[in-house]
Parts: structure tokens; C-alpha cells; sequence
């Protein structure tokens, strides 16, 4: 497990952290892969589970008032196993990313699982916001408290105008919906200066700081 900053671009300050999976076996292939082959073989909830648990002992080496991002699928919520693993946890200090690569068939039934922790005090997110038509509705059927704008809107968003009129509509629609807003993928001090310019709160990406160790 790495971990990557995500920070208050007007306070310079790191607010959350991303947990992220990395898979040393050489040749070196993708999360995703691993994440779709798992699946092929009914083990997909189990590893991510895996990576939940991992993923959680960095909780304690990160200060108080900044919390820690973690990604799962809807299947793994449904399984009840990863529902299980995050109630005994400090809600309050953990955000769900919600990913937007499997898709949902009952939204209803996430919501409900979903709403005793979110009472609790965690956080949902919608990860790669922009990617794809399936992050839309998830936006519209969980009603996040965080949007995070895919790496595919961000790269080169102070030179495409199409990438930066999306980011800014969906900017302007968390804005209404009091949702917050995450850049994911910033690599250059261009794009930074246009996510400024849009009043972008949060950002992350190599430019502000790379996934690695905690430690």
C-alpha cells in the first residue's frame, strides 16, 4: 500500500490521504488487472477486503484532522465483509471512493448499507468523475459528499478547452449540490493554475506528491 497526499491548493496544507495499491511480482502489470483477474476467479471482494485491512494501518501514523481515502467496488459493499471491517473503525477520519469501473445494478440497496457509516461520520466519494457514463449516475444516485475529477480532465486542462468546460460544469454542479471537489492526476503547474482558477479546493497528483510509504 502507498499512500498520496491530497491537498487545500488555497492553504497549501495536506487535508486527506489516498491509499493506493501497488503488486511487486514482476512483470510488473496494472492494480486493475490484478483487480479484474481476482474477479474472473470470485476472489475480487476478498482482495480488495485484503487491501482495506492493509490500507488501514497507516491510519494511525497520519495526524488527527486528516483523513484517509479509500477505494472499493460495489460489490465488496454488498458482500457485507468491507461494511463489517469499517465499522469498528474512526469514521469520522476515513473517505469511500465509490469506483466507477463496475457498475451498479441497485442503488438503492447501496444507499441503505451506506447510511449508517455515512451517519456515523464517513465520507462517500465518486471516484473518476468524467471517465464515464456510469460515474454520473453514481454522482446522481449517492449524492456524495466529494467529487473527484478524473486524470482525464485534468491532463493538459489549461490547453483543451472541451476538458476544462466539463471540469468546470462539474465544479459548478458540486457547488450547488454541496458536494466537494478533488482533482485527481496533476502533473503540471499549467493545469494547477487553471484548477486555481476554477476554485478547485482540493487537488492531488506527481506535481504535489507521490503515492509512496507512509514511513
Amino acid at each position: 500500500i502507498v499512500y498520496q497526499p491530497i491537498f487545500h491548493l488555497a492553504n497549501d496544507t495536506i487535508v486527506g490521504y489516498e491509499a493506493l495499491a501497488r503488486f511487486r511480482p514482476e512483470p510488473y502489470r496494472s492494480p486493475d488487472r490484478w483487480f479484474d483477474e481476482a474477479g474472473e476467479v470470485g476472489l475480487r471482494t476478498e482482495l480488495e477486503r485484503m487491501l482495506l485491512e492493509a490500507a488501514l494501518t497507516g491510519l494511525p501514523l497520519i495526524p488527527d484532522n486528516v483523513y484517509l481515502s479509500l477505494n472499493v467496488c460495489p460489490d465488496a459493499l454488498v458482500d457485507g465483509s468491507v461494511v463489517e471491517l469499517l465499522a469498528s473503525q474512526p469514521l469520522h477520519r476515513l473517505m469511500l471512493e465509490v469506483t466507477e469501473h463496475r457498475s451498479i445494478v441497485d442503488y438503492s440497496l447501496i444507499a441503505e448499507i451506506l447510511e449508517p457509516l455515512r451517519r456515523a461520520g464517513l465520507r462517500l466519494a465518486v471516484d473518476d468523475a468524467g471517465a464515464g457514463y456510469a460515474s454520473f449516475r453514481h454522482i446522481l444516485k449517492l449524492k456524495p459528499d466529494v467529487i473527484k475529477l478524473d486524470r482525464s480532465l485534468i491532463n493538459n486542462v489549461d490547453h483543451d478547452s472541451d476538458c476544462c468546460a466539463m471540469a468546470a460544469a462539474l465544479i459548478r454542479f458540486a457547488e450547488q449540490t454541496g458536494s466537494k471537489v478533488v482533482a485527481e492526476g496533476v502533473e503540471t503547474d499549467g493545469e494547477l493554475a487553471v484548477l486555481r482558477g476554477l476554485q478547485v479546493t482540493n487537488a492531488q497528483g506527481f506535481l504535489l506528491g507521490m503515492p509512496q510509504p507512509l514511513a
